[in-house]
């Protein structure tokens, strides 16, 4: 049998100070459905001469029906995958069962506790069709999940290159080696971690090629903001391979990795969209300290200086039992108020952004997080004699606001003849 090579590359990119914003959990997840991320890593048999795909199913126990049975509560679901060529015809099924157990009855209800489970193909080259369905054998309900994807013939090239998968979990050996990872399937990082990761296979069939890989991480205006490479001396066979990424040195909320494998004349290109949004409550110092900032419109910010000044656990018991007394449903682990509020404080960021302001910051944010969406917006932005202005009005509250654009660069600010309007 022939050794996997394992190639770890550590990168320490420049100091920066890096921030996260809120993800909502997907609307299907939390309401009662057998809602699962999937995904697809498409690599190959160690001898190079057939393409292996293998399929991730992830569930978190709340979307997950537990019944009672004796001491524990239990959870059966069955998976099925089911995979047509283009053309519909068909080339593979496979049925998995599964069932999970807990004896503490909070825990049915958890959104941290997830559950990973793989499927393995072997495929030839073509193009497929996937159809992933999992059956929530307690409550009867499926959630179908469809997946195209293409495998290219393997026996024309002497060098290939695998998916690449995002990672912050995983088991070690011995001597530290990196032996088995649960994967991110939504490409988000929203743990606490210090380092974050990204996988991928190669296939040499020459025994003298070097491999020369380069790759960047480009910010959301698309510049560069890192990039490196390192060779391979000639070997044939599979290796893998690790990028390790100093997790507090992005400042961004989103970011994208592209990686590029040569070898003699043959060039393979794969790029991965990457995130640090959080979900559930913000891991990171950094992050949770943003959180309670934006918090200002709803805690008097009086009580958040000094929350702020406080130690780290501290801060995210007071985060987590302002948003448990805020939570209209306390029977789940998803908050639908606190997913309302930082929803706004994300559109905020996303369209009010300007001159180096963050949009939540803004009037105009101020005002969108502190009453969501108004009924109706009237834009001026080209009137003669006058600066660009635009007039919100939310007609169940009663309330009108109008801002003005002083510098034209879509800088709005609230007009003081509406100040008092925002606490009437």
């Amino acid at each position: 049998m022939k050794t996997i090579r394992f190639i770890l590359v550590f990168i320490l990119m420049a100091s920066l100070t890096g921030f996260a914003q809120y993800m909502s959990a997907p609307k299907l997840s939390g309401v009662g459905l057998p809602y699962f991320q999937t995904g697809l890593f498409r690599f190959f048999t160690e001898d190079g001469q057939k393409h292996l795909v293998k399929f991730y199913i992830q569930m978190v126990n709340d979307d997950l029906t537990f019944i009672k049975n004796k001491d524990v509560f239990e959870a059966d679901i069955q998976i099925e995958l089911y995979i047509t060529s283009t053309d519909n015809q068909y080339v593979f099924n496979r049925t998995i069962d599964k069932t999970f157990t807990t004896k503490n009855f909070e825990e049915t209800n958890s959104r941290r506790i997830r559950h990973t489970m793989t499927t393995e193909v072997a495929l030839d080259a073509g193009d497929y069709n996937a159809v992933l369905t999992v059956r929530d054998q307690n409550s009867g309900k499926q959630v179908n999940r469809k997946i195209n994807f293409t495998l290219k013939d393997i026996s024309q090239y002497h060098f290939m290159m695998s998916d690449v998968l995002c990672f912050e979990q995983f088991s070690t050996d011995s001597t530290g080696k990196i032996v088995s990872f649960e994967p991110v399937l939504n490409n988000n990082f929203n743990g606490g971690d210090q380092y974050i990761y990204f996988y991928f296979r190669t296939l040499s069939r020459g025994l003298n090629d070097s491999i020369q890989i380069d790759f960047s991480i480009y910010n959301t205006e698309h510049a560069i903001v890192y990039e490196n490479q390192y060779f391979l001396p000639g070997t044939a066979g599979v290796k893998e391979h690790i990028i390790r990424l100093n997790r507090d040195q992005f400042v961004q909320s989103r970011y994208e990795l592209q990686i590029t494998s040569k070898v003699r004349n043959q060039t393979f290109k794969t790029r991965k969209i990457f995130s640090f949004f959080w979900t559930i409550s913000p891991e990171s110092p950094k992050d949770l300290d943003l959180a309670l900032r934006q918090m200002r419109y709803i805690v008097p910010w009086d009580t958040l200086k000094k929350v702020l000044k406080q130690s780290y656990q501290e801060k995210r018991e007071f985060f987590k039992n302002f948003w448990k007394e805020m939570d209209p449903n306390p029977e789940t682990e998803k908050n639908e108020l606190m997913d309302e509020y930082f929803r706004r404080v994300n559109y905020a960021n996303q369209n009010f952004s300007g001159m180096g302001e963050d949009g939540w910051l803004t009037d105009r944010g101020r005002i969108f997080i502190k009453f969501g969406e108004p009924d109706d917006i009237e834009r001026h932005p080209f009137e003669s004699n006058s600066l660009p202005y635009e007039i919100w009005r939310y007609y169940n509250l009663r309330k009108v606001f109008v801002f003005i654009d002083r510098t034209g660069f879509g800088d709005y600010y609230l007009h003081p003849d509406y100040l008092d309007e925002e606490f009437n």
